[in-house]
């Protein structure tokens, strides 16, 4: 039998399952295209599909909704019986009609459709229903109003469910419903009480359960919307709700977020201004400005940028002058908008008060730093208004930083250390990400100690020893005293020889009783734990018989809970039963052991070894500890035992510390990491606080921005849930600043006059730390200086408020009447409390810009020229066994001058020349230059014969301000230079480079003789770029590659630079 496909199933079945289809008059009758099971389905399916759309478009015609449709002939009835009638109704109802009179019932009034709502709402309560307004529609034949309403509960009536997008999830719980039928015609005329009603109902349900607010409380909402948050307000309807009833009693069908979304509602007049939220949050500063005491900065945005700030007015007015600090930071999620939010919050007397605001939002249209030149017009605003601070503190986002030191670059920047340390934390964690490229030469130029061959992985020269992977742990750090007392790096003191037999005495173990010898010098090796390296004894006990300052305050913080490879980092011991809650140490702790900083995925770039380790995770708290040691040293803060040292000797230290410990453990990427982001001298600028030595800032961290977001967010955004921006503005400008204008005033005026003065939050907290730190035993002695307020133990520097138990128990009991006027100052003395009865006076004045004198145009950190490193660079030589000569004295002479360096100027270790400045040093830098120059030619002399072009193209680059300076004296002589700078450096022959150098010799030769300073200065710096080639080839000239004489390169080897190069040495290696 023949088979024939399907169409719509794509099965081939026999002929007689498919009908016979007339297909016209010419045609005549046709097999259909698909089998008579397929189109049975569809026309069921479309059956089925109009049955739909025509229960939910039953509206009723014209026809069917005539008079007589109404009960035309019925009486017209109260509608009070109506509703008693209709509540005895069971369904099915269908086409039940009445005339009904509703005077005294229902209002009158001009409004057809509202009336009939409210009659259908008494209907809704009788029959246990709820009827939904659809529709009015003016019928011209009867010249009445024909309102048309369905049941809430109506499965025809129900709304289509939202499609998902973006794959957020659409399952939003909804009401039962039943397929009802429910209709509800109203037919209204003007100037008439008499209503015509039809009602059809076709099945008995659940009644509808109303869940809106009832009338009373609606009422008692808009009555206190302007005082009371939706909160408070929904805390009172349920106590008053639930007030003398039991758990089986007690009911509220509607929520808080009913109450919210109404309260809400209410209290939109007072901040929506138009439909864009943007355009209503600029209009509500301007009408609302003056109310709230806010005034717009009318800041220019940038193209793909929207952005409005505005200041507090009497914020500014009260303490603009007096803002010492300036903190700056942002935060996301408080609006619908995506607009971030950032605050400048000014440093008062410890508290933060907020001065102004910035909402802005880009977009993927905006250019590369447009957020950066926003931020910088709304502080060059916050400038023009009086804001002249000392120091700026912002986190680590670069258009602050930049904006910070676009308007104010004679502050110091400083970085948050919170956010600092946590960064660093999640750069450690990332342990398969590698380094940004680490210029080594560049540390060098900076650092001779640094070493050029310690450098990440992927940098190293194979032809190297390869650097051993770092151990499983720290290794442990041995620390020398004298007489002991630690050293620091940088001492003002001659060269320190250790001769065998002061070696031999520090290793020998010790008596029972340990005595100094007599000798002026004695060496000791102190372990991290703060102990000597001497074998144990016996009868000595482990704690009891060391001498005090073996296991004084300052040994180790850390020496009773973790390793002594981990104790040698801090310097601090721990008192038992006490804990000092204002100590950095603390929070370094804490940041490490915070596992929500934790990297949620490495980014970065990925090495190719499946074994590469970035920073194991045993060394990634030492490095913490030792970052945050060298984050909190400063000038004016002394260190152990009375060291005090320059800023520039505390920059060296820590980067001399750092690197050894890197080294010393083989971190060579964490090396490479922590100079790049943190210890160059363009970084180390901005985090440490020892970079201006001028005075100590009172804060280290944003916390005072981060204070007011989390009450911002917690206290007032928590009642919505991402609020348009002009909500949001309304919101902090009413609710979340009322409070800093409080504790302003009272910062500025005493608040009661004849009462005890109240203690501010910093000052409370500074009591307290104070308190505990006068109940802490003292193990050790120090010079303690209350005068100054400072003490050499060392932990001083890490106190938030500058605090140590040696200064707190010298002081004694202070009088209650201290507090309210204690103040942090930020040069010593720090604090001035009462001795003796009698108060310091203040050290400096905390008002009216008073510190703008003493703020310098630039750094204390100076770019240094590079040293070649020397035996009189280091602070300790040992000897070979065999030459043994006597020890020198451990003392330093005033009188007698420091040892001189490799350059013939006088040097200390502390930097400078200890008042022994050189008369001649222009003439000995002068005399250095010619010789580079000299120098320079003689290398380029040997490239005549065999020229080397890798290396000689780096030697032309760095001679082009020379060629062009030699070009403008021929030239202004009327004489014509054999070499051009207009020509490619490429083509310049050796023969005119020698020229060229030979001249320059000269022409510096000859001004010197003249004794014409000023263009010799000039000169100098002309030919700076070929003198520093010609330094870095001659102090790389023992590790430079040489060549044979076929100037072939070698396999392996790297190309060529400044540093390494290639010149052509005769060898007899034959190819």
């Amino acid at each position: 039998m023949s088979l024939r496909l399907c169409i719509t199933c794509h099965c081939n079945k026999e002929l007689d399952q498919y009908d016979l289809l007339k297909r016209g008059p010419q045609k005549g009758v046709g097999l259909a295209k698909e089998c008579r099971t397929c189109a049975t389905r569809r026309r069921d399916r479309a059956a089925e599909q109009k049955s739909v759309r025509k229960r939910k478009n039953a509206l009723a015609s014209d026809e069917d909704l005539t008079q007589e449709g109404f009960g035309a002939g019925d009486q017209v009835r109260p509608l009070r019986e109506l509703l008693q009638e209709v509540g005895k109704l069971d369904a099915p109802i269908d086409g039940f009609g009445a005339r009904v009179d509703v005077s005294g019932a229902v209002p009158s009034g001009p409004d057809p459709g509202q009336r009939a709502r409210d009659v259908a709402g008494l209907l809704g309560e009788s029959m246990m229903l709820r009827w939904t307004y659809e529709k009015t529609k003016e019928r011209a034949y009867t010249k009445d109003h024909l309102v048309v309403f369905s049941c809430a509960q109506s499965m025809a009536r129900e709304h289509k469910a939202k499609v998902p997008k973006g794959g957020k999830p659409r399952d939003a719980r909804r009401m039962e419903r039943f397929d009802c039928s429910g209709w509800l015609y109203i037919a209204v005329q003007a100037a008439s009480d008499v209503m015509s009603i039809k009602i059809s109902h076709k099945v008995d349900h659940l009644p509808y359960a109303d869940i809106s607010i009832p009338d009373r409380w609606k009422q008692y909402i808009e009555e206190h919307a302007g005082t009371e948050t939706s909160g408070v307000i929904w805390r009172h309807i349920v106590r008053e709700m639930s007030k003398g009833l039991s758990v089986s009693e007690v009911s509220i069908p509607f929520t808080s977020k009913s109450v919210h979304y109404y309260w809400h509602k209410c209290t939109e007049k007072d901040w929506r201004f138009d439909p864009d939220p943007y355009v209503s949050a600029c209009k509500y500063v301007e009408e609302k400005g003056e109310e709230n005491h806010i005034c717009d900065m009318h800041i220019e945005a940038e193209p793909g940028t929207r952005a409005f700030g505005f200041y507090i007015k009497d914020f500014v007015e009260a303490w603009a002058v007096h803002t010492q600090e300036l903190a700056m930071d942002s935060t996301w999620n408080t609006n619908s908008g995506n607009f971030e939010l950032f605050a400048a919050v000014a440093d008062a007397d410890g508290c933060g008060i907020p001065l102004a605001f910035l909402f802005i939002s880009t977009t993927k249209d905006a250019a590369a730093g447009a957020k950066e030149k926003v931020l910088t017009r709304f502080l060059s605003g916050l400038k023009e208004l009086g804001v002249h601070p000392e120091f700026t503190l912002t986190d680590k986002d670069w258009s602050e930083i930049n904006a910070m030191a676009a308007v104010w670059p004679d502050a110091k920047q400083q970085l948050c250390l919170w956010h600092a340390l946590r960064a660093d934390k999640k750069r450690l964690a990332k342990n398969k990400d590698t380094p940004a490229p680490y210029d080594v030469d560049a540390a060098r130029r900076e650092f001779e100690f640094i070493d050029p061959h310690f450098v990440p992985i992927a940098q190293q020269d194979p032809a190297d020893e390869p650097i051993a992977p770092p151990p499983s742990v720290p290794v442990p750090r041995v620390r020398l005293t004298i007489d002991g007392r630690p050293l620091v790096l940088t001492q003002s003191l001659p060269k320190l020889v250790l001769t065998p037999e002061a070696i031999a005495r520090a290793l020998r173990p010790p008596a029972t009783t340990y005595e100094p010898a007599d000798s002026d010098e004695l060496f000791e090796l102190e372990t991290a734990s703060g102990s000597l390296c001497h074998p144990p004894v016996t009868s000595c006990s482990a704690e009891s018989d060391l001498d005090d300052d073996d296991r004084s305050d300052d040994g180790t913080f850390w020496s009773d809970q973790a390793q002594a490879i981990e104790d040698a980092l801090w310097e601090y011991d721990e008192w038992e039963g006490l804990e000092d809650l204002d100590d950095i140490r603390r929070d370094v702790e804490a940041v490490a052991q915070d596992p929500s900083d934790a990297p949620s995925a490495e980014s970065g770039p990925r090495a190719s070894s499946h074994t590469y380790q970035f920073c194991p995770a045993a060394h990634r708290l030492p490095l913490l500890r030792l970052f945050a040691k060298h984050a909190s040293q400063h000038p004016l803060l002394p260190e152990r035992h009375g060291q005090t040292r320059t800023a520039e000797d505390i920059y060296r230290d820590a980067v001399s510390e750092m690197y050894q410990h890197c080294k010393v453990n083989n971190l060579t990427e964490v090396w490479a990491y922590l100079w790049n982001s943190w210890y160059c001298r363009q970084r180390w600028r901005l985090w440490a606080r020892s970079a201006y030595p001028k005075s100590v800032p009172r804060k280290r961290t944003t916390m005072i921005v981060e204070a007011l977001w989390r009450g911002i967010k917690r206290l007032v955004l928590h009642m919505y849930n991402r609020p348009r921006v002009d909500l949001a503005l309304h919101s902090i400008v009413t609710r979340a600043i009322p409070p800093y204008r409080l504790t302003l005033a009272k910062i500025l005026k005493t608040a009661r006059p004849g009462r005890a003065a109240p203690l501010s939050h910093t000052q409370a907290d500074l009591k307290r730390a104070w308190t505990r730190l006068s109940q802490a035993p003292i193990k050790g002695k120090y010079s303690t200086d209350v005068s100054q307020w400072t003490c050499d133990c060392g932990a001083q520097k890490y106190h938030a408020h500058l605090l140590c138990k040696h200064l707190v128990q010298a002081v004694g009991p202070v009088p209650a009447s201290w507090w309210p006027t204690a103040v942090r100052y930020h040069v010593p003395p720090f604090y001035t409390p009462p001795i003796n009865g009698q108060v310091a006076d203040a050290p400096e004045l905390i008002r009216d810009h008073a510190w703008l004198p003493r703020m310098a145009k630039s750094s204390a950190i100076q770019i240094r020229k590079r040293r070649e490193p020397s035996d009189l660079d280091s602070d300790v030589a040992i000897p070979a066994i065999e030459d043994v000569r006597a020890s020198s004295p451990i003392s330093s002479s005033p009188d007698k001058a420091p040892p001189t360096g490799p350059d013939g100027l006088l040097r200390t270790r502390a930097g400078g020349g200890g008042g022994f400045d050189l008369d001649d040093e222009e003439d000995m830098q002068t005399d250095n230059v010619l010789r580079l120059l000299l120098y320079a030619k003689k290398v380029i002399d040997k490239q005549c014969k065999n020229p080397d072009a890798r290396f000689l193209e780096n030697g032309k680059q760095r001679m082009r301000g020379l060629v062009r300076w030699l070009h403008d004296i021929e030239r202004d002589a009327g004489n014509q230079a054999p070499i051009s700078p207009l020509t490619d450096p490429k083509d310049w022959t050796t023969e005119e480079l020698i020229w060229s150098l030979s001249r320059a010799a000269d022409v510096i030769e000859a001004l010197r003789s003249s004794a014409n300073h000023k263009h010799l200065r000039n000169a100098k710096q002309r030919v700076q770029g070929v003198v520093q080639w010609a330094q870095d080839v001659e102090r790389h000239a023992e590790t430079r590659r040489t060549m044979p004489r076929t100037n072939v390169h070698r396999y392996g080897e790297p190309n060529p630079t400044n540093v390494i190069g290639y010149y052509h040495v005769p060898s007899d290696f034959e190819l």
